[in-house]
């Protein structure tokens, strides 16, 4: 499962890249685009809740941080809707604690046992 959720994460990652990218070079980001990325990091979300109501305690630290990373996401979509400019510590909150929680994410899915503490 976890190495599942590892997969759409990583998939979600490179998305994120790729919107990173085309906002640095000056191009717009395709409308669907920031939606298909979203959508697909509540897959992630969910296969990693599935994992932790089964019994592995130690993606709550993910899910907690997942909570986070999605509200600045829906903030980052709300604000460039509304066509103001992304506030760049939103920007760098959002992909910091994506990084971490991915991370997080890979140790404990290539490390059955291994705990934080």
């Amino acid at each position: 499962m976890l190495v599942g959720a590892l997969a759409v994460f990583t998939l979600v990652a490179l998305m994120g890249l790729a919107m990173i990218c085309d906002v640095w070079a000056g191009r717009p980001v395709e409308p669907a685009y920031p939606i298909l990325h979203g959508v697909a990091s509540l897959v992630g979300s969910a296969l990693v809740i599935v994992a932790a109501l089964g019994g592995d305690t130690r993606l709550y630290l993910n899910i907690g941080m997942a909570v986070v990373i999605i509200g600045l996401g829906l903030l980052m979509g709300l604000t460039a809707k509304k066509g103001k400019r992304v506030p760049r510590a939103v920007l760098v909150a959002h992909v910091g604690l994506a990084v971490t929680c991915y991370l997080a994410l890979g140790f404990f899915a290539f490390n059955p046992n291994a705990t934080l503490i």
